[in-house]
Order: structure tokens, then sequence, then C-alpha cells
């Protein structure tokens, strides 16, 4: 048959050339293959794929299909918006990281302890070719139904009365999918690390624990230190304290997705300080000042409450570049080359 006859024949033929590419250049590009190819054979991929499939369509279903008015505080024209700041937002913070986890905790101790790793080391991979494979194979595994989902999310909201605006979408599932590839990557690094799948498991959720909910009563006490102890003060303290807290994921996603959402950069890390938090309280009125004008470089003003206070409010454009949108999509990914770098330096010294 010709190439005429069969039109996919050098389409083939270009991607099998790329796999052989890639084989070759790429030690760890066997290792990653495999473990994506194991994971499509299983039920687990679409049974994930159905789990992301109704948490992303499940609100826009029932406003389709049975006329429930879920953006009746704002209208179609802005409804995506808010079910993206409503309800979007909480569950990916908190669903998506745990079964991030659930996927990579035991990609490398699994092995381990079975002993397949010896095998799997026996062959011409090197300890660091396994890390890197475990890390990118585990990433496709769940970017590939997370993607799936994030498509037939758009294609429900274009058919609902929600107005759909693919530029929102659009950057909303890249951050959705920047942020559960860092949680993949941290927790297969963490099974690199340790030496059983119970250990993988309490580190990995004591990991997930502290960046959901610890990591803003640190960097608050970091903060107090640097200016009871170390006497640093005014906005040097506060410049600290902002870049320790966009080194969460957790936060850097959501202070992304809400300068996304028509806050813009400046309004957004501002409110990381201003809003306080379950553990935690906003600051004064006087540091609120210090963080918008000598930090952000806005023009603090104050606005009055529906409950009679004031609030400090940061008005402005854009922050120093070092806190600008694309500066905090860099940092979601520090703690990949973190964990990895520990995840490999511990595996490459364990006696297995």
């Amino acid at each position: 048959m010709s190439t005429r006859d069969n039109p996919f024949e050098g389409l083939n033929g270009a991607l099998n050339a790329a796999d052989n590419q890639l084989r070759d250049t790429f030690g760890w590009y066997t290792v990653a293959k495999k473990e994506f190819r194991d994971a499509s054979r299983s039920k687990g991929l679409w049974l994930l794929t159905v789990v992301f499939v109704s948490v992303f369509i499940l609100p826009v279903v029932l406003a389709l299909y049975f006329s429930i008015n879920l953006v009746s505080r704002g209208g179609a024209d802005i409804g995506m918006q808010l079910l993206i700041s409503t309800y979007y937002l909480n569950v990916v913070t908190i669903l998506l990281p745990i079964i991030a986890i659930f996927i990579g905790y035991a990609a490398i101790s699994k092995e381990r302890t079975s002993g397949s790793l010896k095998l799997l080391l026996s062959l011409p991979n090197s300890r660091r070719d396994v890390v890197l494979g475990k890390v990118f194979g585990r990433c496709a595994v769940i970017a590939v139904p997370l993607a799936v989902a994030l498509g037939l999310g758009a294609l429900f909201f274009a058919a609902s009365n929600i107005a759909l605006k693919p530029g929102i979408y659009a950057q909303f599932s890249l951050f959705t999918l920047a942020l559960t590839v860092v949680f993949v990557a941290i927790a297969v690094s963490i099974s690199g690390a340790v030496s059983t799948n119970t250990r993988s498991a309490i580190v990995n959720f004591i990991t997930y624990f502290y960046f959901a909910f610890g990591w803003n009563g640190i960097v608050n006490g970091i903060g107090s230190f640097l200016s009871d102890y170390l006497g640093i003060q005014g906005s040097a303290r506060w410049h600290i304290v902002l870049f320790a807290k966009l080194l969460n994921p957790t936060q850097a996603y959501k202070t992304l997705t809400n300068s996304m959402l028509g806050q813009g950069s400046l309004s957004a890390r501002f409110g990381m300080f201003s809003q306080g938090g379950l553990l935690s309280s906003g600051l004064s009125n006087e540091a609120l000042t210090t963080v918008c004008g000598s930090v952000l470089g806005g023009s603090p003003a104050t606005q009055e409450t529906q409950f009679g206070t004031t609030r400090v409010i940061c008005e402005g454009s854009t922050p120093a570049p070092y806190f600008s949108d694309v500066a905090v999509f860099l940092y979601m990914f520090v703690w990949v080359g973190i964990a990895a770098v520990i995840s490999y330096k511990t595996f490459n010294l364990a006696d297995l």
C-alpha cells in the first residue's frame, strides 16, 4: 500500500523516528515510556479519567441539562470565572494533590521492596534514568486524563449558557496541569528517597499537609523571627515573607489563578496578606500599607467595608518582575528540582 493509499503511514514513520531519537538521546525515556504503557493497560487510568471528567464537567452539566442557575450572582458572561473561583479553585487545590500523591508515592519504593528494581537497573539504565523516567512517566499518566477532562469541560462550557472565555480557560488549564505535575514529581521523588511504600505514603501526606495548611503559619513565624531577633523590618522583611509564600506550589497556583480571573498580579499578590487564613489572621493596616507600597510598588488606599470598618486595598498595575505571574509560575517548579536532587542523591547511595 502506498503512502497515498495510507495517509497515516508518513505520520507513523515520523512518530517512530521521533521515538527512536528520544530513546537514543535520553536514557530515562525508555523507563518513562514503560511507565505510561503499563498505566494505559490498567483500569486505573480509565478510572482516573472518569474522576477528572466528573469533577470538571459536573457543575456545567447541572447548568446545561437541569437548568440549575449556578451563575445567578454574575450572569452567564462571568459565570465561568465564578465557577473557577468558587468551585474549581478549591477542588483543584485539595483533590488533585491527593490524587497526584496516590499516583506517585509507590513509583520506586514498590519496585524496591519487590526486588524488580534490581532487574530494571540490570538493563542499561542508571539510577538517574530510573528517577527521571519514573517522574516523567507518572506525570504523563496523570496529565493525559486531566487534559482530556479539561478539554471536555471546555466543550461543555461552549454548549451551556455559561460563556466560555478561551483565553482564561486555557490559562486555568495550564496552571492546573502544572500544579498536578509538580505534586506527582514530588511524590515520585519521595518514593525514590525512602525504602518502603509506607514511609513514602507518610512523608508524602506530611508534605501535602504542610503545603496545604502549615506553610502560612511557618512563613509568618519566619517573618516574626526576622523582625524580633534579626532586626529585619519594613519592606525587607515583607519581601522575604512574600517570596517564601510564593514558594508554596499551592499558594502560587491560587495567586496565579486569582490574577488570571481579573484581579491582576499586584492585587493577587496583595491578597495573600490581606485575606488572612484559617490558622492566621490578616496583617495590620500599617503592615499592609508597607506591603502594597514598598514591596509591590502599588498605591495603598483605605476602603470602608459593609460592616463599617476600613480595610487597606492596593491599587496599581503590575508588581516587580520577580513577583510577576511569569516568575510565580516558574516558582511552582522549584520543589520539583529540590525533590529530584534529594531523591537522586539518596537513591544513588542506597544499598538495594
